[in-house]
């Protein structure tokens, strides 16, 4: 997949109001430097497998902190935030296949 999906989760985040910016998300939420996307989208990359785990493991850990909670709000953002997880999830499940599926590893 295309930055696309890192640019949905940003979106997603900017518009809960869980980070402000571009720099800020690929910093806190990705474990790398502010211009990851940029730099993604100039060579036509697909993010690193690491950056989607390091953010599926966050997305995944503020859920769970909210989960136990008996407010409606905290539900809410548990529920938006184990979507995103699961489609960090995706990706780095899709990702994974295609490198152990491809022949050349068949062959091994």
């Amino acid at each position: 997949m295309s930055v696309k999906l890192l640019e949905h989760l940003r979106d997603r985040l900017i518009e809960y109001g869980v980070v402000q910016n571009t720099p800020e998300f690929c910093r806190s939420w990705l474990g790398r430097s502010e211009g990851y996307i940029r730099v993604l989208r100039y060579h036509d990359a697909t993010p690193s497998i690491e950056a989607l785990v390091i953010c599926a493991n966050k997305l995944g850990y503020y859920a769970e902190r909210l989960r136990g909670s008996d407010n409606l709000q905290h539900q809410l953002w548990c529920e938006r935030l184990d979507e995103l997880m699961y489609s960090c999830e995706l990706e780095i499940e899709r990702q994974s296949q295609a490198k152990w599926r491809a022949p050349e590893r068949m062959m091994s």
